[in-house]
């Protein structure tokens, strides 16, 4: 071992001491920093993935629409499949409507769609029922709107549609459609799980009046990843006129930026706290330089090159620094691993209601680990504590021996 790393750990950890103060609160400091920033990062990474996730569940990778309802959606439908990028393309119909069960109402987006549409993304968010049996006299149900209608799965529902209200403008009594629950939809997005009702498109297409139209479709491609989507929306369009198409990241592409930029603005807060605590080590390192004065001179005086006494410090700020960021690693594990408990918590004791429901629409906090953001923060980290070392190293390299020893 360098005799340089042997002193710089003598110095850091002295024998004989369980617990070194400077030590041991330095690096809970740098720590602290570190899992500040990755479960900022990670949280924030994860609300990302999963908004994108269901802008694609919801509304396809590519969405096709016209100025109004499409004429002739299946033949559209089957052009569209010819094409080697699409994987998929299918119909669909989509309206609000009143819902009501009893004394008990609300609002709900019905969608039509084809319930044998093998690529439907409801069927990996049945909580309960089966989606094999939605047929014409049967409806699927988020599960936060089942809440509020309290029915479940073999009760029924009433469905108002809007046409109803121009038939009775002529003079016909609107009758509601009865329909029977099948299958019950948790998602984990409120916005969907709260609202949601899905019904086969012919069913839709009858109660809304539409004929043989559709408002749109959704198209599922080989490859989803944004360029590409984008790049067959652009090429569709140029083959399809009257009709447009709108890749995913087009869809709600505000909320994602500004999920993008609160990211940015918090890393950049975490970044200061980890700033903050590498400051912190640089003055007690600056203390600890003053204190051996007498040291810095004998090691001067027995032949220590300026370059090996600056070592001994810097050694000392890369140490707190690399042991802080595996002590941030740790917390930051720890911290996600109770995220839900540490999360109830929270809305306890300041919010009112679900706070991460409210404002991201989810009913969990979700979570993308990206180890860019690990080998990032490690890197800032290593950096900056090793340059809070550097600056009182060199200047107790600086020192004559006869200086620190009269100083001693």
């Amino acid at each position: 071992m360098p005799w340089t790393l042997h002193l710089a750990l003598r110095q850091l950890f002295p024998p004989g001491r369980r617990f070194p103060a400077f030590a041991g609160v330095s690096i809970l400091g740098v720590g602290l920093g570190v899992a500040s920033l990755l479960v900022v990062q990670t949280v924030m990474n994860g609300f990302g993935e999963e908004h994108r996730l269901r802008i694609r569940e919801s509304f396809g990778d590519v969405v096709a629409v016209g100025s109004g309802a499409i004429e002739r959606p299946e033949a559209l439908a089957l052009a569209l499949a010819a094409d080697p990028a699409v994987r998929s393309a299918e119909p669909y119909a989509e309206g609000p409507a009143l819902a009501r069960s009893g004394d008990f109402s609300s609002v709900a987006f019905v969608r039509g769609v084809r319930p044998s549409d093998p690529d439907l993304p409801a069927r990996r968010y049945v909580a309960d029922g089966s989606l094999d049996e939605l047929d014409d006299g049967r409806v699927a149900l988020g599960r936060g709107l089942a809440r509020q209608l309290r029915v479940g799965v073999g009760d029924r529902i009433e469905v108002w549609a809007p046409a109803m209200a121009e038939r009775a403008e002529r003079g016909r009594a609107p009758l509601p459609v009865e329909l029977e629950v099948c299958a019950l939809l948790r998602t984990g997005f409120t916005e969907v799980d709260d609202r949601a009702a899905l019904v086969p498109l012919r069913r839709f297409r009858e109660l809304w009046g539409m004929g043989e139209r559709a408002h749109g479709l959704t198209l599922r491609l080989r490859d989803a990843s944004g360029p590409a989507a984008e790049a067959v929306a652009a090429r569709l369009e140029a083959t399809q006129p009257g009709v447009r198409f709108r890749p995913w990241t087009a869809i709600k592409r505000d909320f994602l930026e500004a999920i993008r930029f609160e990211k940015t603005m918090l890393f950049f807060l975490m970044f200061i706290i980890t700033l903050v605590a590498s400051f912190s080590i640089g003055s007690s390192l600056f203390s600890a330089v003053i204190r051996r004065s007498r040291e810095i001179g004998v090691l001067a005086a027995l032949g220590a090159s300026p370059a090996s006494v600056a070592s001994v410090f810097a050694i000392q700020g890369l140490l707190i620094g690399g042991l802080g960021t595996l002590l941030g690693f740790s917390l930051t594990w720890g911290i996600l691993a109770g995220r839900e408990a540490i999360l109830a918590a929270i809305n306890a004791l300041f919010g009112d209601g679900d706070l991460v429901g409210q404002v991201y629409q989810f009913g969990f906090v979700p979570l993308h680990y990206e180890p860019w953001d690990f080998v990032l923060a490690a890197a800032f980290t290593l950096l900056t504590t090793t340059a809070a070392g550097l600056a009182p190293a060199l200047w107790a390299a600086r020192r004559r021996p006869t200086d620190a020893m009269r100083d001693a």
